[in-house]
């Protein structure tokens, strides 16, 4: 982990440098993340290669994302299980799971049902380690660099995510896409090593709430409880607004998402597929890291223009000529929204109780993924009957829109900033908690 305190030490994140449980968590998650981009590009262009239907990479694209419908019933488990032994497990299952396409690749068994089959059980498993990593992030950090945190998570993930995605795309190009595969199993291997040593400590700060708790303890509330003190918790408040603008935002992106092996494939062909993944990636990566920059400015204001900025720019992604031009449309396209979402989660780590932050998240999760299958499966099918330039018209007028929901909502509109948001101004109260 030294080039990773080396990285830190010298970029005004002296604090997070030193702190060892971040560095460990730090590192698995972005060598994690790198084996789900190698998995999706691979993954992706196989059911296209296997079907050439625009149909079938919709299809994929909604498995990708079902998962997370079930994500709200993790979060419950997130606060109660062992960390460490979540997330090694996690990684361990994902390392033996890829391996099953090169092995029915290699006895004549590779089929796209196989691959459909195996894209939400792998993602599903993975879908832990999110929530884990935002529910232990606030207990291993100071709440002054929580912010500086999600930033460094978000900047680092999507740069691992553009440079893999766009790596995947050489190598599906040079060896095949079922070798990569194989590639893909190292990585989630590396991650279960550096995942070994994460602890959250009992600090003052948590007193003791994200501890390991005893299954037997009969002052346990039960899964049922705390999950539904979870949903009680954000029922009716600013977040259940707000989410509802993300979920159609999530919907559109994950429509975006299908189309683009199609897009690619009409342009250059597999590497054109992971430079335009990776260009989306790059976006969101200069936003990620440029979310600090603006993290005084009302919240509120940010989601509005991000919006509507990001679906203007996609509108104009349709007339763009070739491969290099689409690709810096989808970057530029990509950054304000980048920006929204690491300011959006530093607000909810911030504003939220530290115990509830696993049920929080994990619902989320479930509620902003929703309609994301059904994106998946409607751009794909959109798109091979009233072709890709339709669908996108589509889908950047529907993200601009979103800003204009934001705008017209008096409470959205109004929220501060990050640092002034808090249990009342989100409208979740300590009595909620406590039903």
């Amino acid at each position: 982990m030294g080039w990773v305190r080396r990285r830190f030490s010298g970029s005004g994140f002296s604090g997070l440098a030193t702190n060892t449980n971040f560095l460990r968590l730090f590192s698995g998650r972005v060598t994690t993340d790198t084996g789900d981009s190698l998995y999706f590009i691979g993954t992706m262009w196989l059911v296209g290669e296997l079907t050439g239907s625009a149909f079938y990479t919709g299809l994929a694209t909604a498995l990708v994302r079902a998962p997370d419908l079930l994500s709200v019933f993790i979060g419950p488990l997130v606060d109660r299980w062992r960390l460490r032994r979540l997330l090694l497990s996690t990684q361990l299952i994902n390392g033996i799971g890829v391996l099953v396409v090169p092995i029915a690749a290699v006895v004549d068994r590779l089929s796209v049902w196989l691959v459909l089959f195996l894209i939400p059980v792998l993602y599903f498993v993975n879908g832990f380690v999110y929530p884990a990593q935002n529910a232990a992030l606030p207990q291993i950090v100071a709440e002054d660099e929580l912010t500086q945190a999600n930033s460094l998570f978000s900047t680092s993930v999507r740069t691992v995510d553009m440079v893999a995605n766009a790596v995947a795309g050489v190598l599906i190009a040079v060896i095949g896409a079922v070798p990569l595969f194989v590639i893909n199993s190292i990585t989630f291997a590396v991650a279960a090593l550096l995942f070994v040593g994460v602890t959250v400590p009992k600090t003052p700060r948590n007193n003791g709430k994200n501890e390991i708790k005893d299954e037997s303890d009969e002052n346990d509330e039960g899964y049922i409880a705390e999950f539904r003190k979870g949903i009680d918790y954000v029922h009716g408040s600013v977040l259940q607004a707000m989410l509802f603008g993300m979920m159609v935002s999530n919907f559109a992106a994950t429509a975006l998402t299908a189309l683009l092996p199609i897009v690619a494939d009409s342009l250059a062909g597999p590497t054109a597929y992971g430079l335009l993944v990776a260009a989306m990636g790059a976006g969101s990566l200069v936003g990620a890291g440029g979310a600090f920059l603006i993290e005084k400015f009302p919240i509120g204001w940010v989601a509005i223009a991000s919006h509507v900025c990001s679906g203007s720019l996609l509108l104009t992604a349709v007339t763009a000529p070739g491969v290099w031009p689409t690709g810096a449309v989808l970057f530029m396209a990509a950054v304000p929204l980048g920006t929204f979402n690491v300011l959006f989660f530093s607000m909810v780590q911030s504003a939220l109780d530290d115990a509830l932050l696993g049920r929080v998240t994990s619902l989320m999760r479930t509620v902003l993924s929703g309609i994301a299958p059904v994106g998946g499966v409607l751009g794909g099918a959109i798109a091979s009957v009233v072709g890709s330039a339709v669908a996108l018209y589509g889908i950047g007028g529907m993200i601009a829109v979103v800003g204009v929901y934001y705008l017209l909502h008096p409470r959205l509109r109004s929220l501060p900033s990050v640092a002034e948001a808090d249990e009342t101004v989100l409208g979740v109260h300590t009595d909620r908690k406590e039903r």
